[in-house]
């Protein structure tokens, strides 16, 4: 036992100096007088392209797979009226108000939409048509869609040339 102290020991005396020399090198700062002024002026670029990189995707695209066609902006406010509709009917049961609504979302979206208990959504019926809340540009928006009880925000995406929603939430009318 004694001996494998002393062999940590040792280890130990060598190996934390070696370490924190090395670790030292990585945050040295530069040497006096090499320093970059400050407003030099701007930087030079380097002109060409990286081969093989891929352009950003716009803003405003859905991550799902977006390639295709793009769709009409002017569907982009019928498609939110139908799902505002197709969400607000509290009185199906879970399945069939599922099936309603499913085919006009995204499919990550309709994933998160099997945890709705219809019984609980806070309308019953949708009251006026949609506005759009963000403007429908770079193959997204949003809309607010009014109903018995309050304000239903759905957002929307242009996916492979049809619009569909990606998100929504609920704002209650003040009482």
């Amino acid at each position: 036992m004694q001996y494998g102290l002393a062999v940590r020991a040792a280890v130990s005396t060598v190996a934390i100096p070696v370490l924190l020399a090395m670790l030292s090198g990585c945050f040295r700062s530069a040497p006096a007088g090499s320093e970059v002024p400050q407003n030099a002026g701007p930087s030079p670029t380097v002109g060409g392209t990286v081969a093989g990189a891929t352009p950003p995707e716009p803003l405003g695209r859905d991550d799902e797979d977006d390639e295709g066609p793009t769709a009409p902006v002017a569907k982009a406010a019928p498609a939110a009226a139908a799902f505002a509709t197709a969400w607000a009917r509290p009185g199906l049961d879970a399945a069939r108000w599922l099936e309603g609504v499913t085919p006009l979302c995204v499919p990550r979206f309709a994933e998160q939409l099997r945890t709705v208990d219809p019984a609980n959504l806070p309308a019953s019926r949708v009251t006026g048509r949609p506005r759009a809340t963000y403007p429908v540009r770079d193959g997204g928006g949003q809309f607010a869609i009014p109903t018995d009880r309050g304000t239903l925000l759905v957002s929307v995406a242009d996916v492979k040339g049809r619009w569909l929603v990606t998100g929504n939430d609920f704002k209650r009318a003040k009482q």
